[in-house]
């Protein structure tokens, strides 16, 4: 029989990498009993774990419920780690998981950047345990370390991108024959973002011109800027996580709200995700909604620079939610965010209005901003990454070791409705949105 402190893990999908896997790998040398369910041959391709019990799910996404109903019965699962929260799949998992008490572990790029990771119970973002109260922060602080941000190893985008071809690609070519039913998560087909990507590569060497241009543009008329850094459209973070159907509907409101309400002479800069294919068309766009509300000269939009030079430089910085807003915090730059968070926190976000943003914002509180950053870091994150080598061992060690940690690092918070989470500025937005 096995000790009473034994573990039963199911791993559902995870990076393109390697990487969950050695987490797996790390969880069965502790003495634990590992499971997977793979739902794609990508999932096979990055799951190659001698010792663990694999369960292919090549069924419909609705019977997909009684299915990892069933494994988490007949497996007497104890935790359930998964990549993020927010795929359909996950998301039915996650629900039998809480009606079983069984302990739920999202893993996800790290709110810190670079090499660290995300690691919460539960969920992140609307679903995450952080609090959003200044004193409980101020509470939980006391004796903990500053984070380090000190990079692990040198990050390879080659790494990346032959991880994210080789896993996307199989599975496009042999998913119709060996799991018909599933779908990508996002919202374009695989082969149509690659096909975007090496046409922005094509570009790159005008849009290096182009932010070359602008930046030299922008020191010369020396002009009070704000800064708004994009997310990727495709991101949960803004399909969950945001009352905006999509980026486009918080973009068009940040730039009228500009145009309404900042300084006549201050200037608004938009910077493209690093991950962007373009099929957003983001340059395009930006420019003819600032047409729209009559401040074409006044509304920029760059693809590269120097993400710390920029918030430094900056009046303030606008996001959804992007983890841009830790960096703004560690700067201690003015921000406000438009969707949730877990750093919109009074003293360290904006409260009012975006309207009154543009004139009354406030740098963040720095002894709250230090232990904001010491509570989540001990909290939530741990050192690792995805992809290169050196990152992965250490990552994969570190999340193993908090998935098998007895108790909990946080208190938890009555969990949100997932499929209706509440956003505290849609009524804003919508007003706004809805004026003649």
């Amino acid at each position: 029989m096995a000790p009473p402190t034994s573990r039963t893990v199911l791993f559902l999908q995870g990076p393109a990498s390697p990487f969950m896997a050695r987490v797996g790998a790390e969880v069965m040398a502790a003495g634990h009993r590992v499971l997977r369910i793979n739902l794609s041959v990508g999932d096979e391709r990055c799951w190659r774990l001698p010792g663990s019990t694999v369960i292919p799910y090549a069924g419909r996404p609705e019977a997909f419920a009684p299915f990892v109903a069933a494994v988490l019965d007949d497996h007497a699962v104890t935790d359930l780690a998964l990549l993020g929260d927010c795929r359909p799949h996950q998301i039915l998992a996650i629900a039998e998981a809480q009606r079983r008490g069984v302990r739920i572990h999202a893993i996800e790029h790290g709110y810190f950047r670079p090499d660290w990771l995300t690691v919460e119970r539960d969920g992140m973002s609307s679903f995450s345990h952080v609090p959003r109260d200044p004193e409980t922060i101020r509470r939980l602080a006391p004796g903990l370390p500053d984070p380090t941000f000190e990079p692990l190893a040198a990050a390879s985008f080659l790494t990346y991108a032959v991880w994210d071809v080789a896993t996307n690609l199989s599975s496009v070519v042999l998913n119709p024959f060996a799991y018909p039913h599933y779908r990508h998560h996002a919202l374009h087909h695989p082969l149509v973002e690659y096909g975007a990507t090496l046409l922005k590569f094509a570009r790159a060497r005008a849009e290096r011109r182009h932010l070359e241009r602008v930046l030299a543009d922008l020191k010369a008329r020396d002009q009070p800027t704000w800064l708004v850094p994009l997310q990727l459209a495709t991101d949960f973070q803004i399909r969950v996580h945001s009352p905006f159907p999509h980026l486009y509907d918080a973009v068009r409101w940040i730039v009228r709200s500009f145009a309404q309400n900042a300084p006549a002479d201050h200037l608004l800069l938009f910077k493209v995700h690093p991950l962007d294919n373009g099929l957003a068309g983001w340059r395009r766009r930006i420019a003819r909604e600032a047409r729209a509300a009559g401040v074409p000269a006044r509304v920029h939009v760059v693809d590269g620079g120097d993400l710390d030079a920029l918030i430094r430089a900056a009046e303030g910085v606008v996001t959804v939610n992007s983890t841009v807003g830790i960096n703004a915090i560690r700067e201690g730059r003015p921000l406000i965010v438009l969707g949730n968070a877990v750093y919109d926190v009074p003293g360290l976000a904006f409260e009012g209005p975006l309207a009154a943003f543009w004139r009354e914002a406030e740098a963040p509180d720095p002894d709250l901003a230090r232990d904001f950053l010491r509570v989540l870091a001990h909290t939530t994150q741990v050192r690792g990454g995805f992809t290169a080598e050196r990152a992965m061992a250490i990552g994969a060690a570190n999340v193993a070791a908090r998935i098998l940690e007895e108790g909990a690092r946080l208190p938890p918070i009555a969990p949100q409705d997932r499929s209706n989470p509440v956003f505290r500025r849609r009524d804003e937005w919508l007003a706004e949105r809805d004026k003649p």
